[in-house]
């Protein structure tokens, strides 16, 4: 089990990105960006990019939903390995944001992804030409708190389903972490206090909610203008954008139940327990499909590594394990000793481990979405 007293301020910090990586954190080139007001009331952004060596007229999409404990994370710079592994094989790729944590909890962030899907599918034949895009073949890629959310879209898009979810290093059951023991014996240092966070997290105001934020600390490491050259997107160090930033270290590093509940259960709203914990059980996609065995669910893959202490490995295992009993295809891929976030060294087909480790899995959705190749 993850012990969250482990985590420090700086675990995933960007700056023990290998020098030779930082130059993919940028929003590769040839996309075009759009926006929808959603039936909350917030615009949303989506952005696209043309597939390129179309394999099949009219091709499929692949969605991106990114990850950042709810909390953080933005939809300008995907996984380095989706353009090489998706675009420029034939997949027109899409990301999409969400309102963030914690003014929107995370079923508001299911029903904006499920969105995000839904406006693409009958607007993208506009932007992108008639003919040239299959809008009912359609891939759902998410990377840890992404994973979640896709792997939940996958319960509720059903008209058509996806052909493919890709689930990487997602957290499919929340249910352990609700009511774990956090790290509560230092106090916060930073910018903001203890008390500044606390209220910020249980403000639910959506006129104050932030759609892309910092992934961890970008703003640390880059300046403003970096950073909106890197995302190709009008970002300003505010108050308010530095307060989401470091609202999302504080929830990551105490990783407090009550934080939890807070930030994006938003826990106030049930009566009682019992009632909380039929939600939880429906935002963790394994207690949903463990409990309905007649629930049909989309193919999946799953990419983790066997060192992440945010997400567990077992996660992923658990999930494989009930999806394979149903029937349902699965390709895993686990790599030992890496801890999370490991796949943004996959730049491209030349990295070692990219054979064994990427590549089965883009020949796992070229299956399952039907495209043949040469």
């Amino acid at each position: 089990m993850l012990n969250m007293t482990d985590i420090k301020k700086d675990e995933f910090s960007f700056d023990k990105v290998d020098e030779d990586l930082k130059g993919f954190f940028y929003a590769p080139p040839g996309y075009t960006d759009h926006a929808f007001k959603s039936s909350s009331g917030v615009e949303l952004g989506i952005r696209v990019w043309p597939a390129e060596n179309v394999v099949q007229d009219p091709a499929p999409i692949v969605f991106w939903t990114h990850g950042g404990g709810f909390l953080g994370g933005h939809h300008f710079v995907p996984l380095p390995w989706l353009t090489p592994g998706f675009r420029k094989r034939g997949y027109h790729l899409v990301s999409h944001n969400y309102r963030l944590a914690p003014q929107a909890a995370l079923d508001d962030q299911v029903a904006d992804s499920i969105e995000a899907v839904e406006w693409c599918r009958k607007n993208l034949p506009s932007i992108l030409g008639e003919g040239k895009v299959d809008v009912d073949r359609y891939v759902l890629v998410g990377e840890s708190a992404g994973g979640t959310l896709v792997t939940l879209m996958g319960l509720h898009l059903t008209s058509p389903p996806p052909r493919v979810i890709v689930d990487v290093y997602g957290l499919v059951d929340i249910s352990p972490f609700v009511n774990m023991p956090g790290r509560t014996t230092e106090p916060w240092k930073g910018e903001f206090t203890d008390e500044e966070l606390e209220r910020f997290i249980n403000d639910r105001d959506l006129n104050n909610v932030l759609t892309d934020a910092c992934c961890w600390n970008e703003r640390e490491l880059f300046s403003e203008e970096e950073v909106r050259k890197r995302w190709a997107a009008d970002i300003k160090y505010d108050k308010r954008f530095r307060l989401q930033a470091e609202a999302h270290q504080w929830r990551s590093v105490r990783a407090l139940p009550g934080d939890i509940h807070k930030a994006f259960l938003h826990s106030e709203r049930f009566p009682d327990k019992a009632e909380l914990g039929k939600f939880i059980t429906s935002i963790a996609p394994l207690r949903v499909l463990q409990e309905d065995k007649q629930r049909p669910y989309p193919p999946t893959a799953f990419l983790h590594g066997s060192a992440d202490e945010p997400v567990p490995i077992q996660q992923s295992y658990d999930m494989a394990a009930t999806l394979r009993e149903r029937g349902v295809p699965v390709i895993e891929r686990y790599e030992e000793g890496e801890p999370h976030v490991f796949d943004i060294k996959y730049t491209g087909p030349n990295v070692p481990g990219w054979e064994t480790t990427i590549q089965p899995i883009l020949d796992f959705v070229d299956q399952h979405v039907g495209i043949k190749r040469q």
